[in-house]
């Protein structure tokens, strides 16, 4: 889809955006590290709050610069890039959202404190370090457009997002401390939302822009 980044003469607007799109991605996967880290691991959540909250304001800066290029480059351009153009515009979007939900991770911790030590805390670690490794293979899927990385990322993800809903499902239907449930579950929801922006990026490589 992105094809434009390489055969065009005009690089210094594009690859500036693909490097902030990148950056995103990089930012990205610090928060989550951060938040999911405080959440499972007991950090001390204000030693991070700030290395989390400014992070984030990266993000929403680069994505607000991305945004802001792509209409020149558009208009510029016309309507040879105008689906890659727009595709881009979509998934600076799903590259801002894991800030978010690096975010959202980081209230569980400001509300319930770290997770109490039982099966699903064990295996949200799991998930947390597949989300991780999923998020590094998501930027250098972007990076280098090419082989079957991007579908590799899909796949990963697609495996994540069904984990978490039957983790989901099991912490619904159980019993025991509905705290503890309660933030286990939240968590499943925040971890499965960022493995599905990571697919929405790989998605873009490789699919018509329909």
């Amino acid at each position: 889809m992105f094809e434009w980044f390489s055969q065009t003469t005009d690089l210094s607007g594009l690859e500036r955006m693909r490097s902030e799109f990148g950056a995103m991605l990089d930012n990205g996967r610090h928060c989550f590290d951060l938040a999911a880290n405080c959440l499972l691991g007991g950090s001390d959540k204000e030693v991070i709050r700030e290395d989390l909250f400014s992070t984030d304001k990266e993000i929403n800066h680069a994505e607000r610069q991305i945004r802001r290029e792509l209409i020149v480059h558009s208009t510029v351009h016309g309507a040879a890039r105008f689906p890659a153009c727009l595709v881009l515009m979509s998934i600076v979007k799903d590259a801002e959202r894991i800030g978010d939900y690096a975010k959202n991770l980081f209230d569980l911790v400001d509300e319930g404190g770290p997770m109490k030590e039982d099966a699903f805390r064990q295996d949200l670690i799991v998930v947390k370090d597949r989300i991780s490794a999923l998020l590094g293979s998501t930027r250098q899927a972007f990076e280098e457009q090419t082989g079957d990385q991007p579908r590799e990322v899909m796949k990963e993800a697609a495996a994540l997002e069904d984990h978490c809903d039957a983790q989901v499902a099991a912490l619904v239907g159980g019993s025991g401390d509905s705290g503890q449930s309660a933030m286990a579950a939240l968590a499943y929801r925040y971890m499965k939302r960022v493995a599905s922006h990571c697919s929405n990026v790989a998605t873009s490589i490789v699919m018509p822009v329909d």
